[in-house]
């Protein structure tokens, strides 16, 4: 038996359609099922002792964390420790899912030369969000302390299909006939991923730690190349464009961060590294592949409109 968390999501949604597919057993919680804010909430919901726990459900406001830090905290770290220790008392396996926000730029980047967050860099969260996500990680080595019985999934700039994400904004801005242009920002580099792929990657370790095969800690997975959010809206207006979600070539106009403030910063650079994910899994797609997917799949079951 597999439980997961965070089912009504966007990495949820996929999962639970490859679940059914491969005819894996799956039981999913969503808010209703399993409070995560509930600290005495895991020994309850862990006591049948699935074989594997995917722990996709978090706090994932980023901005509001900023002003509510204490419900960020408890979901994001404390119920983590909590999860931990049900998982290494019962023997279940977790697969905790997490971010690139535990990562800023600082020294990853010199000058103009590209180099990636590996999975054993310093972590350096600077917002409310990452700084709990990360003491969530932290939780886990604590817990698990290389027992091989714990994988810890970083992903950057989730979406899908399903469920409020950056694709989707675009398309509803893009279709929105008061709106003449977008302003989008340049400055922030990243690695897009297809929540779909991502789905497919879990699926694969799930069926190796079942034949009972171990991997790294910690891995990076997302969609290969690296784009800024600009380069992303563009690629969004032109496939949506061809696929009739809009009608029109807006124009997309770059800014700066500065541009656009946030209550919570957001890590100008967080290319993560995908060498050991590519040793065990293959070749990711690249991100510009798996969004035309999203976006012909958003066309067919939306009836063109998001």
């Amino acid at each position: 038996m597999i439980y997961y968390t965070g089912k009504n999501g966007q990495l949820g949604w996929e999962l639970a359609e490859r679940f059914k597919s491969n005819g894996l057993e799956a039981v999913g919680f969503g808010r209703e099922e399993w409070d995560l804010a509930d600290l005495d909430s895991a020994a309850r919901i862990l006591k049948d002792s699935p074989r594997i726990l995917v722990h996709c459900g978090a706090y994932t406001a980023v901005d509001k964390a900023e002003s509510d830090s204490e419900n960020a905290y408890k979901i994001n770290s404390l119920s983590v420790k909590k999860i931990s220790e049900e998982c290494l008392k019962r023997k279940i396996h977790l697969i905790y899912i997490s971010t690139d926000f535990v990562f800023d730029a600082n020294s990853e980047t010199i000058g103009d030369t590209i180099r990636f967050w590996k999975p054993d860099s310093t972590l350096s969260p600077k917002g409310i969000y990452g700084l709990s996500k990360a003491e969530g990680e932290k939780w886990i080595r604590n817990t698990f302390a290389n027992s091989k019985q714990a994988n810890i999934v970083r992903t950057s700039w989730v979406y899908s299909s399903h469920g409020n994400n950056f694709p989707k904004t675009i398309v509803k801005l893009l279709q929105d006939s008061n709106r003449h242009e977008l302003r989008v920002i340049e400055d922030q580099l990243g690695r897009p991923t297809w929540a779909g792929r991502l789905a497919d990657f879990i699926i694969f370790l799930i069926y190796g730690i079942l034949k009972g095969e171990s991997y790294p800690e910690i891995l990076h997975f997302s969609n290969s190349g690296v784009a800024s959010w600009y380069d992303f809206a563009l690629a969004v207006r032109d496939f949506s464009h061809s696929f009739s979600l809009i009608e029109n070539l807006k124009p997309i106009y770059p800014i700066p961060t500065e541009g656009y403030p946030t209550p919570a910063p957001r890590p100008r650079y967080s290319i993560l590294d995908l060498e050991e994910t590519r040793k065990i899994f293959g070749v990711v797609p690249h991100w510009r592949e798996d969004l035309t997917l999203c976006l012909k799949e958003l066309a067919e079951v939306s009836g063109k409109k998001v």
